[in-house]
This record gives C-alpha cells, sequence and structure tokens, in this order.
C-alpha cells in the first residue's frame, strides 16, 4: 500500500513517541490499526460485490445490456 521502508518507519516511531509520549502510543497504535483493518476489510467486500455483480450482470433480464446502438441513435 505505502512504500514506507525501515527509516522511514522509525522516525514516525520516534516523531509518535515525542508528541504522544510513552504512555499515549500504544493507545493509538492500536486504534489506527483497528481503524485500517475496518477500512481494508469494507474495501475487499465491495469489491467482492462489485466483481459479483459485474459476473452476474449477464444474467438478470432486468438489467439492461449496453449495446453499440446507443451510440447510433444520439
Amino acid at each position: 500500500m505505502f512504500d514506507i521502508g525501515f527509516w522511514e518507519m522509525l522516525v514516525l516511531c520516534v516523531l509518535g513517541l515525542l508528541v504522544l509520549g510513552p504512555n499515549k502510543l500504544p493507545e493509538v497504535a492500536i486504534k489506527i490499526g483497528n481503524y485500517l483493518g475496518r477500512a481494508r476489510s469494507m474495501v475487499n467486500t465491495l469489491s467482492r460485490q462489485m466483481r459479483q455483480e459485474i459476473e452476474l450482470a449477464p444474467l438478470r433480464p432486468d438489467v439492461p445490456q449496453e449495446s453499440d446502438d446507443n451510440e447510433e441513435k444520439e
């Protein structure tokens, strides 16, 4: 996802330690991890649903199929 190396992560941890302090940093890190996990789960669910809809669209009669005829009429 992000191209963060070891040194960049180390700098972020030191900055977090200086700004938040040693007591608050683990709590904030856990919360951020939970939020990122939820976001990743939502993205995976959405992409799975979209993929299913795309695969099933030609099988459903109520979904109009796109054709080149619409472009010629305009």
